[in-house]
């Protein structure tokens, strides 16, 4: 994966995909009272849970996009400064998104979302945090592996045309420099 904007969607993706399913599970087990994808649904539609499945399912595709498109923010912030820490820098950005949601959700006093009990603003946060860590990890593992597939030999200088029978005649070992 050569183009840097992909790899870091694909790592924000896969951040999204853990972050939705642990999502899931907390709100199964009755530890939150709003998955990660239910902000993206009450901001979508303009309403209160419960959503109908389609509604949910677009919501949840849209939340898994969003954190592609984290993650693609997050390949280009690394630009910006080294790849050192790189796991702690996935965290600080990657966790940035929740407190802007809280932030905005609260200053519009958007319904469904205020107040958010303690156990929901807890769980969010932890699963944002999961997702901003595999998200660091899957950029670190898909970057790695981008160098790897590269060969040093590509990065010498290549002739601009081939040798012919008449250059190797004049090919002698004592001159190489």
């Amino acid at each position: 994966m050569e183009d840097r904007l992909y790899r870091g969607f694909v790592a924000g993706t896969i951040g999204g995909v853990v972050a939705t399913a642990l999502s899931h599970l907390s709100y199964s087990l009755g530890f939150t009272t709003l998955r990660l994808p239910d902000w993206a649904a009450i901001l979508i539609f303009g309403h209160v849970p419960p959503f109908s499945t389609g509604e949910h399912l677009f919501s949840v595709f849209i939340h898994i996009g969003w954190c592609g498109a984290v993650g693609s923010l997050f390949a280009y912030f690394l630009v910006l400064v080294t790849s050192r820490k790189l796991i702690f820098k996935a965290w600080m950005l990657g966790t940035t998104p929740y407190f802007v949601i809280y932030l905005l959700t609260a200053l519009f006093q958007t319904p469904g979302t205020i107040p958010a009990p303690l156990n929901t603003a807890l769980s969010n946060y932890i699963t944002s945090s999961i997702f901003s860590i595999v998200m660091g990890y899957s950029f670190k593992v898909l970057d790695q592996a981008t160098v790897q597939q590269r060969s040093p030999l590509e990065l010498l200088a290549q002739p601009a045309a081939k040798r012919t029978g008449e250059d190797e005649s004049q090919y002698r070992p004592d001159n190489d420099d």
